[in-house]
């Protein structure tokens, strides 16, 4: 009879093979082997179920199998196999790490889309937190997050395209074309949806999927900006505008840290799967870099300042910045100015919405912007 070493041992072979069939792009070796080192791990695992004095090497194994099953989405059997592990008494450092993949293991069942594949041109986005049922989210944090997605995909194409920021008009219509962009129905338990890019022979690149091109880049930033060294981000996207952009949307696009707590993204399929957890809050997000100081600054200038009140104009007629005004409860009207590539993705939707402006005190009484949030994000936050 088979011991659960030996399981094991043949396991784990199967695991690197696995992983040897991943790196040379064999994605049907590797799912095959994948599900056979799963059987195996479990096999092993199952056989010490009752063996509650026999740890860690029963916790161990039951981790190990679950791990492996995270590995190729069945995120059912890794909680079975998490709660086995649970019933006995693993140490603790065991435990919490069973726990963690346990978080993992729900994250993706949020994630997960029912009964659809995604495609490598595809991608789902989806919400988690105390504001999102089965099903169920409030409209607003919604819809606002899948039109900024919308925009953030347009100007990461245009981007990768060589184009110059576009400051105003609309988006080419020949690159809507080209570039379509369709919207799934909304998904109980997660409320997750699902994006898919159109491909088009027109704007095919030698060599490249521009679809998966453009998806990859943009989970790359927003994995970055969701990291511990988002300044790396000027490297990735070295032009001034659309660096200020997509950090302005991708602040957007954040979990304010209370209603909602993560905004997950998962693209690809098989092993080509990709999951992201953005979950840093927006508040957290920086915007270095976003204007530019004037030298010798006075040590009353450049103090942070929270202005609240009614956006009620916006004035983007001069090529360097935008300027807008918010006026207060008390009428008093405050004067910003704006980094253009801001003016029309960001700030514009804010008109004659009660903001929350994050300001840097400028000469002449004129404030530099640091972020903008409309009033009642901000109080979730």
């Amino acid at each position: 009879m088979t011991d659960p070493t030996q399981l094991h041992r043949q396991a784990m072979e199967l695991a690197d093979e696995a992983a040897d069939a991943r790196r040379r792009g064999l994605a049907d070796d590797c799912s095959r082997l994948s599900l056979e080192a799963l059987e195996k791990e479990a096999a092993a695992a199952m056989m010490l179920e009752h063996s509650y004095d026999l740890e860690p090497t029963r916790s161990v194994l039951f981790r190990s199998a679950a791990s492996l099953a995270l590995d190729i989405r069945d995120f059912r059997q890794a909680e079975q196999l998490i709660a086995a592990a649970l019933r006995g008494s693993p140490p603790s450092e065991i435990a919490e790490e069973l726990r963690d993949l346990f978080e993992n293991a729900n994250f993706g069942r949020h994630l997960a889309v029912r009964g659809v594949e995604l495609q490598p041109d595809e991608f789902q986005m989806s919400l988690d937190g105390p504001a999102i049922g089965f099903g169920v989210a409030r409209s607003d944090y919604f819809i606002r997050r899948v039109r900024d997605l919308e925009t953030l995909i347009y100007r990461t194409a245009e981007r990768k395209l060589g184009r110059a920021f576009r400051e105003a008009g609309r988006r080419r219509a020949k690159l809507v074309e080209e570039l379509e962009l369709y919207l799934s129905t909304p998904r109980a338990a997660s409320f997750a949806v699902t994006f898919k890019i159109g491909k088009s022979e027109q704007l095919r690149l030698p060599g490249i999927d521009f679809p998966r091109y453009v998806i990859d880049d943009l989970l790359d930033c927003i994995e970055i900006i969701n990291g511990p060294t988002p300044n790396e981000l000027h490297n990735r996207i070295p032009d001034e505008s659309y660096f200020y952009n997509f950090v302005g949307l991708a602040r957007q696009l954040a979990p304010d840290g209370q209603a909602v707590r993560s905004v997950g993204f998962t693209a690809g399929s098989g092993v080509r799967e990709r999951r992201i957890a953005f979950s840093k809050p927006r508040p957290q997000i920086l915007h270095e870099g976003l204007h530019k100081h004037p030298p010798a600054v006075p040590p009353s200038v450049g103090r942070p300042v929270q202005l609240r009140g009614i956006l009620l104009e916006a004035d983007a007629k001069s090529q360097e910045t935008g300027t807008i005004e918010v006026v207060s409860e008390d009428g008093t009207t405050s004067r910003i100015r704006v980094p253009r590539a801001l003016m029309r993705d960001i700030v514009k939707p804010m008109f004659e919405e009660q903001v929350v402006a994050q300001v840097l005190a400028g000469a002449q009484g004129v404030y530099d912007l640091e972020s903008i949030d409309l009033a009642d994000d901000d109080a979730a936050a």
